[in-house]
């Protein structure tokens, strides 16, 4: 995008998320729908929706502030129940999805990567969504981050595995994702050894502002470098990036010094993302999205497919438990989209997976439950305790 299209569609955006805050939308929907607006499709002014290294820029930092967003706390007091609605919500939508669309004659490569995306829960927008909510227990509160958290996990080796599938072989799908398993799972056992032995060496990191920012900076753009060097790719490294400074928060340190100085670093962070970087990513998918296509049966059924199979499978553990209050709540919640999935089906558009119509149907999913699903729980936590 030229400069003089970027700071347009900056301004629009910024706009139209202020007017939507006030009937609680996020701003992601509000990005989205300004580029859908300028695009070629409607207005035409933003008319070269060609990736440039501004867009893969603030998809690095889009990834970080995603990893930074993430709270191991939660996981470490509900890990069985997280793992059990993470897989029952992702495997019943995946499933559903793929069965539907393979029976009407979608390609299978291409039936896969939708059903990956729409099988995601977007962290940022479910910690805004709860920001804006009424009445929300502590638990219910850690169970749905920390599961929305393990969906956008599985996100990304849904993407390792599609890339791999690019290669075109079983083997070079199972290096792929291989490749990236190995490299987070070393990079953030270093880590975790390091704060967990070694807090008393990075306190003084972290107790002062500047070295707290320079220690972040290094760690994202050193973890990026690194992940490209290896060829596991810029956004895996951005994402581990930031799950390696939200570690910080498992120190034992009773006066609770790392866990405010990472809050901290979010917040400031969140707020410069939010003033131009995040939105320019969201802007281009939006602008790269066929308004017409919007409307079409195509994205009716993936909208529907979205919805029922999230609902059914994010529920399911509490249905069975008879539960059904609670799990209809948990099912609606679950529903909410916006971050991952534009950038999986993405890639997909970038190496010719899925044609026009798949892309616009998914960001259609993005745009209409990150505008109505934290509307909708809001109304619901007023008059119903969770």
């Amino acid at each position: 995008m030229e400069l003089f299209q970027v700071i347009l569609a900056l301004l629009v955006a910024q706009l139209l998320a202020l007017l939507l805050d006030r009937i609680y939308v996020p701003s992601i929907t509000a990005y989205i729908l300004s580029g859908i607006i300028l695009g070629p499709s409607i207005l035409g002014i933003v008319t070269d929706v060609e990736p440039d290294i501004l867009v893969s820029f603030s998809l690095i930092f889009l990834m970080f502030y995603a990893g930074l967003n993430v709270d191991f706390k939660g996981l470490e007091g509900y890990i069985k129940e997280v793992l059990i609605m993470t897989f029952s919500g992702v495997g019943v939508t995946i499933g559903l999805t793929m069965a539907v669309m393979t029976y009407l004659n979608f390609d299978p490569m291409a039936a896969l990567v939708v059903a990956i995306a729409v099988a995601n829960t977007a962290t940022e927008v479910v910690v805004v969504m709860l920001e804006y909510a009424g009445t929300v227990s502590d638990e219910f509160r850690r169970i749905l981050v920390m599961a929305s958290f393990l969906d956008d996990l599985l996100a990304i080796g849904f993407i390792a595995l599609v890339k791999g599938s690019i290669l075109g072989d079983p083997v070079s799908v199972a290096f792929e994702v291989g490749k990236l398993v190995v490299f987070i799972v070393s990079f953030l056992g270093a880590i975790y050894f390091i704060v967990r032995k070694m807090h008393r060496v990075i306190y003084p990191l972290i107790i002062n502002w500047s070295y707290l920012l320079l220690l972040s900076s290094m760690i994202l753009f050193g973890t990026v470098f690194l992940s490209m060097i290896l060829e596991v790719g810029e956004i895996y490294g951005a994402y581990v990036a930031g799950l390696a400074i939200s570690m910080l928060r498992l120190v034992k340190d009773p006066t609770l010094v790392y866990e405010v100085r990472v809050e901290e670093l979010v917040s400031r962070m969140s707020t410069f993302l939010q003033f131009f970087l995040i939105p320019i990513f969201f802007i281009y998918v939006g602008a790269r999205a066929d308004v017409v296509l919007m409307f079409s049966a195509t994205t009716a059924l993936v909208l529907f497919l979205a919805l029922t199979g999230k609902f059914i499978g994010a529920g399911l553990p509490f249905f069975v438990r008879k539960e059904f209050r609670l799990g209809s709540i948990m099912g609606v919640a679950m529903n909410v989209r916006g971050s991952l999935e534009p950038a999986v089906v993405l890639i997909a558009l970038q190496h010719g997976i899925i044609g026009i119509d798949l892309f616009t149907a998914v960001v259609s999913v993005s745009l209409l439950t990150s505008a109505l699903i934290p509307t909708a729980f809001k109304v619901i936590t007023e008059y119903i305790e969770v």
